[in-house]
């Protein structure tokens, strides 16, 4: 996976629901390569398997469906979870699967909703 010997795995999507969320998104100024967090949102009434993305408190939107179930396993290891902000068109984010912390950097941890 790249250069990087410790990254065991990388998911890469659009964040969805922005649209949606567009206040949350502009007062979050979301820049490349800002940290995120995701949470997960098992009470979420349109997909319990749901996990939410943010920048700060600010809920910008989600992991797509498509990628909850896979990301939801890895976020389940004991690895540490990366989420870094870049861009194409829309919102992309890269979600990094590390193997172990790198020196000096902290993991970026699912927290609880």
């Amino acid at each position: 996976m790249g250069d990087n010997p410790e990254i065991m795995k990388t998911h890469q999507f659009e964040v969805a629901g922005v649209k949606f969320r567009a206040k949350a998104f502009k007062d979050a100024e979301v820049a490349r390569g800002d940290r995120l967090t995701l949470k997960r949102e098992p009470e979420n009434k349109y997909d319990p398997k749901a996990i939410a993305v943010y920048k700060g408190e600010h809920h910008i939107g989600y992991v797509p469906r498509a990628h909850n179930q896979a990301l939801g396993e890895d976020m389940n290891r004991e690895h540490g979870v990366c989420v870094d902000a870049v861009w194409k068109l829309g919102c992309w984010v890269v979600v990094n699967i590390k193997d172990d912390e790198a020196p000096g950097e902290e993991k970026a941890k699912e927290q609880e909703p």
